[in-house]
């Protein structure tokens, strides 16, 4: 049995999805981390420190700038009636509320990076 924060249950369990059998630890590269898929980490901030559940939109990308490798998704709020499927069909119509973009730094992510299957 693997434990997950009160959060991350929640959310799992509100799409159904059975933590052991169809939640994977991926590597933090772009062949993981493709448009579509539905992951949580950890990410470190400068005053907290939490997880974040992500639809990714955009696959990871070198900045010319910084050098930093980013990549881009749709924060999936913590309340709110949605499965699996309506998150991909909300990606796939492109209706995902346009405050909820995240841009996000790949060295910023703390621990593993757990995808939803």
């Amino acid at each position: 049995m693997r434990y997950f924060s009160k959060q991350i249950t929640n959310f799992l369990k509100k799409v159904g999805v059975d933590s052991n059998k169809r939640v994977h630890i991926v590597p933090k590269s772009k062949s993981a981390i493709r448009p579509g898929a539905v992951l949580f980490f950890k990410y470190k901030r400068p005053k907290r420190q939490g997880y974040d559940i992500l639809l990714v939109v955009s696959p990871v990308v070198k900045d010319a700038k910084t050098g930093n490798k980013l990549f881009t998704g749709f924060k999936v709020p913590s309340t709110g009636d949605y499965d699996v499927e309506s998150l991909e069909d909300l990606y796939n119509n492109k209706a995902l509320p346009q405050e909820n973009y995240r841009t996000y730094i790949l060295s910023k992510i703390v621990g593993p990076v757990r995808r939803v299957v």
